[in-house]
Formats: structure tokens, C-alpha cells, sequence
């Protein structure tokens, strides 16, 4: 992820957890249906639940405790700046444990005899359904938390069946990340590209006279699952973004294995065997792929705001980004995650100092400093203030425009569990030419029905 807060080792090790955020959740998944997972014992309803709720938090000294990965350590200091600065009898003390073991530590975090007031949870649906999060509609009744943009809202609910998407609030997160291209302005000038393509066909064209120009057309490292990025940007526009996110929040009889998917899924196909990505695409990481397309490689790389500070670093006024074209007539829709999506612990002692960080989050002085951080902000405003043609700047306006089209969709390796190993050995089988379109999604679809035992 980016920028001027977080190193730019940092925001990639960020960047990773999202590529390896399946693995992550699995582990938390099999933590949390341990009983009990932190040793303590489930909190008491009017705990997880409470209803006499307020928003003042008075003159007197209050001291929270906040939990997260290591790698948002420098965004979440900001925040909590700005909090205590708002709220002087406040005082935040963070928790961090490293990004690849934070997502398997967090239940028993949860569960703890003492835990947070405010933690980052990332299965969210399993964790609110074993009593370990306070529910926060009374809060978001408080705050007019309803206010926020559906797509958003959407990702902090879970309804009583564990299916999320709707139901009570649970989480509110302080940003998000947003994927879309990047491109080599010198390179898009070569083939007359003035203007981002903004409809696929568009886009197309440009992919086909890249090739035909000896450029790498779109570069990928899909040994660590990229090519399932521009496969998912498929399936958006094919399905909506509505239906996707109705699939990864396990909604019933949700599938994705369907003719309309199958066909959006041969255009990746095709693109394989035009030679759109690298020829070593299934050999070559993220990293790899980052450092080729910096270098002039590819006209276009396909990636989220984790990327941005290592590319306005090496590559200056010579990169872009824009969105992912939507079908002709239709919002743009791509994939969104929450960056740190906090849940207040059913155990914390004090939930309305807590709540009141919450609600913190969608202010004006939150928005920014999550900006200077690389990503997108909570809630909707003015675009928060960037470096005037950064590719930070294009990227505020992006997630400005995601969001007033209601576009976000979660990614789809994060449905389940163990969904990213199978996205992402689906799609390079589909690359090699192992596998069919339609193999692809029924052996996607099995493993989804398997580990949600349907």
C-alpha cells in the first residue's frame, strides 16, 4: 500500500497481506471455532449488545487499547494523533502483532481476559458469531452511521445465519484499498492513448495494438495470484458488483458458477493466448512484476494503492492510474477492502470512547490522514488534499468516483478460506491453457460449498 506515512517496506509487506489474505482468514477461521479460543469465557449479552449508549465521553481520563498488523502501525499512530488531539482526556496505546500472524492471533486476542478496546478483524463473520464483538447498531443509531455509503456498510454487517452483507453492524473501518491500472504514460503516448480507455472495448484495442507493438500489453506476476485481479474485473462487469459481493459474503445458494461467469472468464483466456501478460507470468511474484512494469516493461499493471508509493518513486510523472472500464452504460465497479476494519470487542471496558474513535473515522481529519497514507478514505466528502499529479491524487479521484457509483466489491479469494490457493491455481492453469473457463469456476465453486459445508 502507499505513501508518505508508510514505508514503502511496509505498505508492501500491506500489499502481501492482501494477496494472502485467504491463508490469513483460514487461520483465523479454525482458531475462532476453538472453544474457547482465548481461554475466557463468552461475554455476557448485554456486553456484546448493550443498547444505553452515549456519545459524550466527559473530562474525565479514559486510556483504550487499539490492535493491529505491524504494517499499518505508522497510519494507525496518525489516527490516534488526531483522535487524542480531538479528545485530550483520551489516551490510545497500540498493539501490534506482525502482519502474518495477526489475522490467526485476533480470536484469541478477542477472547481474551482483557482485551482491546478496538481491533482490526478480518473474518469477520465468524467472529461475530462467537459473542466476540460488540453489535453496534445502537451506536450507528447514535452516530447516523446509516448515513455511510451502502457498499461500505455492507462490509461491517452479519446477519444471525453468519451471512454478511447485511444484519447488524459490527465493524467500521477507518479506509479502504482500491485496485484499477496503472500505465506508462510514455508508452500509452506511443500508441496515441490520450485519455484512460473508458469502456472495455477501449481498453481492448489498446491491449491489441501494445502487442502488436512488441510491449508487454498488461504485466502480472501470477505466481502470486495477479492474474486473478484483471479475472475478477471480468467478472464484475459480467455479474455486477451486487451479485459478486452476494458470493463472497456467503449469501444462500450464491454461485459463481454460471454461463454468464464462464464467458466472461474466456476474454482472460484469450488474452493468455494473444500473449497479453508475460509469457513467465506464472513464474514471476508481485514484486517481480512491480520492478518490470517501473522499468518500462508493460504499458499496463493491474494492482491497488499499495503499489502507488514505490511507482511514484521510480517512475515520477510517467505513471497513471485509472479505474477498471465498466461496461458500456454501466457504473464502474472493482475490488475495495477495508484497510483496517475495526470491531470493538465485546470485553472492551470502555465502548463509547471506543465507539467515538469509530465514528472518528469518517471525519475530515481521519479522511486525510488515511490519504497521506496511500488510502482511500471512510465514508464520502471532498477528496481529501494530495500532492498535485501524484498517482496518489489519481487514485483519490478514483475511489471518489468508485464510491459514488456504490462500485466497491470485495475480492473474491476471500470468500473463504482456502479460496485463494484455489483461485489462484485455477487461473494459472487457465494461463497455461490446463483448464477451461467452466473447469475453472466448477472447481472454484466446489471448494466455496465445501468449506461452507453445503
Amino acid at each position: 500500500m502507499t505513501d508518505r506515512l508508510v514505508t514503502q517496506d511496509s505498505a508492501r509487506t500491506t500489499g502481501t497481506r492482501l494477496r494472502v489474505l485467504g491463508a490469513g482468514a483460514c487461520a483465523l477461521f479454525a482458531l475462532a471455532a476453538c472453544a474457547p479460543p482465548g481461554g475466557g469465557s463468552a461475554p455476557a449479552a448485554s456486553e456484546a449488545a448493550p443498547t444505553d449508549v452515549s456519545t459524550e465521553l466527559g473530562e474525565e481520563p479514559i486510556e483504550l487499547t487499539l490492535y493491529d498488523g505491524a504494517g499499518l502501525k505508522a497510519k494507525d499512530e496518525a489516527l490516534i494523533a488526531a483522535f487524542e488531539e480531538k479528545y485530550p482526556n483520551v489516551t490510545i496505546t497500540g498493539r501490534y502483532d506482525p502482519d502474518d500472524v495477526q489475522a490467526q492471533n485476533a480470536p484469541r486476542v478477542l477472547a481474551s481476559a482483557d482485551p482491546p478496546d478496538i481491533a482490526r478483524v478480518i473474518a469477520l463473520s465468524d467472529v461475530a458469531g462467537d459473542g466476540l464483538l460488540t453489535n453496534l447498531d445502537a451506536y450507528a443509531d447514535a452516530y447516523n452511521w446509516d448515513e455511510l455509503p451502502e457498499g461500505q456498510l455492507a462490509q461491517y454487517r452479519v446477519n444471525e445465519d453468519g451471512v454478511r452483507g447485511e444484519g447488524s453492524q459490527y465493524t467500521l473501518a477507518d479506509g479502504f484499498t482500491v485496485t484499477g491500472f496503472y500505465y506508462n504514460k510514455e508508452l500509452a503516448e506511443q500508441l496515441g492513448m490520450t485519455t484512460p480507455p473508458q469502456t472495455m472495448d477501449e481498453l481492448q484495442d489498446l491491449l491489441a495494438q501494445a502487442e502488436e507493438a512488441g510491449m508487454v500489453p498488461i504485466m502480472a506476476g501470477n505466481q502470486t495470484g495477479q492474474v486473478v485481479f484483471t479475472t475478477q474485473m471480468m467478472l464484475n462487469n459480467a455479474l455486477g458488483a451486487e451479485s459478486v459481493n452476494e458470493w463472497v459474503f456467503h449469501a444462500p445458494e450464491a454461485t459463481i458458477d454460471t454461463p454468464e461467469a464462464a464467458e466472461a472468464v474466456v476474454t482472460i483466456q484469450d488474452w493468455a493466448e494473444a500473449g497479453y501478460f508475460p509469457e513467465d507470468t506464472n513464474g514471476t511474484d508481485a514484486t517481480g512484476a512491480l520492478g518490470r512494469f517501473a522499468n518500462g516493461e508493460a504499458l499496463f499493471y493491474f494492482s491497488g494503492n499499495w503499489d502507488a508509493a514505490a511507482l511514484d518513486e521510480q517512475m515520477g510523472d510517467n505513471v497513471g492510474f485509472f479505474l477498471s472500464p465498466a461496461p458500456e452504460g454501466s457504473e464502474p465497479a472493482t475490488m475495495s477492502d477495508p484497510a483496517s476494519n475495526f470491531a470493538i470487542p465485546a470485553g472492551s471496558d470502555d465502548k463509547d470512547a471506543a465507539a467515538a474513535f469509530l465514528d472518528f473515522l469518517r471525519s475530515e481529519e481521519a479522511r486525510q490522514v488515511v490519504a497521506d497514507a496511500g488510502f482511500a478514505p471512510s465514508g464520502e466528502g471532498e477528496i481529501p488534499a494530495t500532492e498535485e499529479g501524484s498517482v496518489n491524487a489519481q487514485i483519490q479521484e478514483a475511489f471518489a468516483q468508485l464510491v459514488e457509483a456504490d462500485g466497491q466489491v470485495q475480492f473474491v479469494q476471500n470468500a473463504t478460506n482456502g479460496l485463494t490457493t484455489t483461485w489462484n491455481s485455477e487461473v494459472q492453469r487457465l494461463v497455461d491453457g490446463a483448464t477451461s473457463p467452466e473447469d475453472l469456476l466448477a472447481a472454484v465453486q466446489r471448494q466455496y460449498e465445501s468449506e461452507l459445508g453445503r
